[in-house]
């Protein structure tokens, strides 16, 4: 069976009825919004002119209004028209009631109202011009609103007080310097001399008794690139005992005349076995050369199984150089004279106390010739090796 249920509907006539009730209070509130907004509008409007007036009338100057009447060279705070015009330019939509322009002594003190015409001369306003008075201006108006039936508003009389200070002038006092009697300077009329140039020609110099340097035909000697000492300290450490013996092996003859072919002593590899770290050397000159010093560098602090490696004997073929050292350094330089490089094959050798296990890398013998024209051809094993 079915069953048809009636929903009851609304009615135009009742939402026609419910606006008209609703509507009233939204006009109620548009208009108290707009009816606000336009009284603080005018407020404003009426405090921006007396400010923007009294500070016309308390700036120096002559003013405007006061030409304009043919009352040139008025102060701005006689000139009436000026201050009054200048409050009436910010009144866009509004005609205000009064305007009263009025000084005194500061607050609290007696107001005077002057400015009643074009402009003021009365002889009390000259006091305005000792920067101890102050001008106020003060501006009415009546706001009525749009419906004032509607809605009555309570505050309907906006009044608008500013004040300022006329500072016309500002004096400044400045103290002369004393002098030391404390008696004041009295300028004399004696006239500064004027100050012209004079070329006054110097003295003309005298040859000193210094020696001109002369040019000599010195020979340039050639330095080889590496110097004979090291970076480091060639003297041998605290624990280094000089209980070696060095025994030169030939008797050194020193040639006065240069020799041209130093560039024939050739070397080989560095070899490395047990304690013992030795290089070839070839002397194809043909004659002994003098050696001037000998450098070793070697891994001193971890060259053996234990760690230190110290250097012990020094032998140039089969004599001993150096025998019984202690040295414990990077490196080691034996200089001594006598000491002759035989022609043909050499052999240097350095001998340790350990045998030496670890390399470093910084392992190099370095050999300078004392002999003449042998300077610059020294024996370096980090260089290639020219012999087998």
């Amino acid at each position: 069976m079915k069953i048809n249920k009636k929903v009851k509907r609304k009615s135009s006539a009742q939402a026609m009825v419910e606006f008209a009730i609703a509507l009233p209070v939204l006009l109620l509130l548009l208009y108290g919004l707009l009816e606000t907004g336009r009284y603080l509008f005018l407020y404003s409007t009426v405090v921006n002119a007396s400010r923007q007036a009294v500070r016309y009338a308390s700036a120096t100057g002559t003013g405007d209004g006061g030409i304009q009447n043919g009352n040139a060279g008025v102060p701005r705070y006689q000139d009436c028209n000026g201050i009054r015009a200048r409050a009436t330019r910010g009144a866009y939509v509004a005609t205000f009631d009064s305007i009263t322009i009025k000084w005194d002594s500061g607050p609290g003190t007696t107001e005077h109202i002057y400015c009643t015409g074009a402009t003021d001369s009365q002889p009390t306003i000259t006091d305005l011009s000792d920067n101890r008075h102050r001008v106020t201006v003060e501006i009415l108006y009546t706001y009525n609103p749009l419906l004032p039936r509607l809605v009555p508003f309570t505050i309907n009389q906006i009044d608008a007080i500013s004040s300022r200070t006329v500072l016309l002038s500002v004096s400044i006092e400045v103290t002369a310097a004393s002098t030391m009697s404390g008696s004041t300077p009295t300028p004399s009329s004696t006239s500064a001399p004027t100050s012209t140039f004079t070329y006054t020609p110097s003295a003309t110099e005298t040859p000193s008794s210094t020696p001109t340097a002369t040019r000599t035909n010195t020979p340039i000697t050639h330095t080889p690139t590496r110097t004979a000492t090291p970076t480091s300290t060639w003297t041998p450490s605290p624990t280094y005992t000089p209980s070696f013996t060095f025994t030169p092996s030939f008797t050194p003859t020193p040639s006065a005349t240069p020799i041209s072919n130093c560039n024939l002593v050739a070397h080989g590899s560095e070899n490395i076995s047990g304690k013992i770290f030795s290089m070839n050397i070839a002397n194809n000159t043909g004659i002994p050369l003098e050696i001037l010093d000998i450098t070793v560098f070697w891994n001193h602090d971890g060259g053996s199984q234990s760690g230190a490696l110290r250097l012990t004997d020094i032998a140039l073929n089969s004599d001993i150089i150096l025998q019984g050292a202690s040295v414990y350094s990077p490196s080691f330089t034996l200089g001594h004279a006598g000491l002759l490089l035989p022609p043909g094959q050499s052999t240097i050798t350095f001998t340790f106390q350990k045998s030496y296990l670890y390399l470093e890398g910084s392992e190099q013998i370095y050999i300078n010739f004392a002999t003449n024209g042998c300077q610059d051809w020294p024996i370096d094993s980090n260089t290639l090796p020219t012999i087998p």
